[in-house]
């Protein structure tokens, strides 16, 4: 009798993975993993505590993912999240972009995780414009609620909009905040 395999956590999280980047947040069920790794469920409820515990490790994955794809997307290896590559992510993993950026009550998780990228963008507007931390938060704030508008009407197909005009958009919105704390 052949030897059963091993189910472990991070078989778990990939195929866990695997099925988010494919069908959506929705599709990751303990009883669809159990079927993508054709074990029981019992290797994934030893392996996790619920739900809970497994989406904030599918947290971590999507961030580090969508970190990968924008400094592909960039070409100077910063990660912003108010620029064309926010909006290109979202258009190539809608997947992706709904769980981190549209799932109800994502914010906060999703927010604590960027905050380092968030934090290096605060700093380039201070050195940059001569702004205050507050300030600086401000336009950063607005400039990824556009964005991330563009890439919402984009990823839910309200419209299609091709990337020279949405370029335009981003630019635009950008200078005209950027004169604001200027002044």
């Amino acid at each position: 009798m052949p030897a059963k395999k091993q189910i472990t956590k991070d078989m778990i999280l990939k195929a866990a993975f695997k099925l988010l980047k494919q069908q959506g947040y929705q599709a990751v069920t303990i009883k669809k993993l159990a079927k993508e790794l054709k074990c029981s469920t019992q290797p994934i409820y030893l392996s996790f505590t619920g739900m809970d515990a497994l989406r904030h490790e599918l947290i971590a994955l999507a961030i580090e993912e969508f970190k990968k794809t924008m400094q592909v997307e960039n070409q100077q290896n910063t990660i912003h999240l108010y620029g064309i590559e926010y909006v290109q992510f979202a258009r190539k993993n809608p997947n992706l972009f709904y769980f981190l950026f549209m799932r109800s009550h994502a914010f906060d998780e999703t927010k604590q995780m960027l905050t380092p990228i968030i934090e290096q963008s605060i700093n380039e507007f201070m050195d940059l414009y001569h702004i205050s931390h507050d300030e600086a938060d401000h336009l950063h704030d607005h400039l990824w609620m556009h964005s991330h508008g563009i890439a919402s009407m984009i990823v839910t197909d309200f419209c299609d909009w091709d990337l020279e005009k949405v370029n335009f958009m981003i630019d635009n919105c950008k200078k005209i905040f950027i004169k604001e704390y200027e002044a």
